[in-house]
């Protein structure tokens, strides 16, 4: 039974490393592209493949966010193709899979021929998070005691991920087969512990350059990164309000416009199994947003020089 972790990352610096170890110590293969990363993301998994574990690194740097076809692509030309994939487990950085206590995952998979359905476990920041502990899978330690509502990532055997068709949808949530959703069910006690917004400027760097790989998009859904929508508009319009909310914006990350929810959270700190981080350095996370906007825009800019060359 081989199990293929696939992912998508782009400026993912803070939790790449400790996102990698993690993962790796469930799956037979790690296959992580780097959407041209500019904040060192892509120094970080050379130097872990370097290290000897069991990953892969693609580069891609072409603008727009077309994650589904990056992963897609993922799925089927190296997960199936290339590392003979059993199973083939989209996940994102900022998701840290937590097998059921009782058995392995790939024990798990094994009693299930369908598309399987992980449900998140939102983590938030908390006033109570060690700021000297620099990997976010320890720092975070609190999570929604109950999501707003229930939001899944899918995982593939092998005889769909491979037929003609078959693709993943946009985050990842849905198995389409012909653009149609293939049936899914839910994985029992599995779960995909979520650390979406870990720091501010980890947190407006993300909101910025998802609003920016979508404008770079001719053709898109105007419903992809909704939930990044109100965040991006404050932050153009009040950064110093975006920066002093950033940590209530976690508390309803994904919760949909006009939802009734009051968040509580629990302690329950994450299994994490990857060991020590080795090659994660010190970030500064004031400059992240910044930085982050304007190689975005020289990169758009450079693009645009050599269309327009010819």
């Amino acid at each position: 039974m081989r199990l293929v972790g696939i992912a998508c990352v782009k400026n993912e610096i803070d939790i790449v490393e400790a996102f990698v170890r993690h993962t790796a110590a469930l799956v037979d293969n790690l296959v992580v592209l780097d959407n041209g990363s500019t904040d060192g993301t892509l120094d970080v998994l050379r130097a872990l493949e370097r290290a000897g574990l069991a990953l892969e690194v693609v580069e891609d740097p072409s603008p727009g966010f077309w994650q589904w076809r990056r992963m897609t692509r993922l799925m089927k030309e190296f997960a199936v193709e290339r590392h003979g994939a059993d199973w083939v487990l989209p996940v994102d950085a900022d998701e840290f899979l937590l097998p059921a206590p009782d058995g392995g995952l790939g024990e798990s998979l094994a009693r299930h021929a369908e598309p399987l359905l992980v449900s998140w476990r939102t983590y938030v920041p908390d006033p109570a998070d060690d700021p000297a502990e620099v990997n976010p899978a320890l720092r975070i330690r609190h999570r929604l005691e109950r999501e707003a509502r229930v939001w899944r990532k899918v995982l593939v055997p092998r005889r769909l991920a491979e037929r003609d068709g078959a693709t993943l949808s946009q985050g990842s949530h849905n198995l389409l087969i012909n653009e149609r959703r293939y049936r899914a069910v839910d994985l029992p006690a599995t779960f995909l512990a979520h650390l979406p917004i870990r720091s501010p400027g980890q947190h407006g760097s993300k909101v910025a350059l998802v609003k920016l790989q979508h404008l770079a998009m001719s053709r898109r859904d105007e419903q992809w990164g909704w939930h990044h929508a109100a965040a991006y508009d404050l932050l153009k319009r009040d950064p110093a309000a975006f920066f002093t909310t950033w940590r209530e914006a976690a508390l309803r990350f994904a919760v949909e416009p006009g939802t009734a929810f009051e968040p509580r959270v629990v302690l329950d700190p994450i299994p994490y199994r990857g060991g020590g981080l080795v090659f994660t350095p010190p970030i500064n996370d004031g400059s992240r947003v910044l930085c982050s906007v304007l190689e975005y825009a020289e990169n758009l800019a450079r693009l645009h020089a050599r269309q327009e060359g010819g």
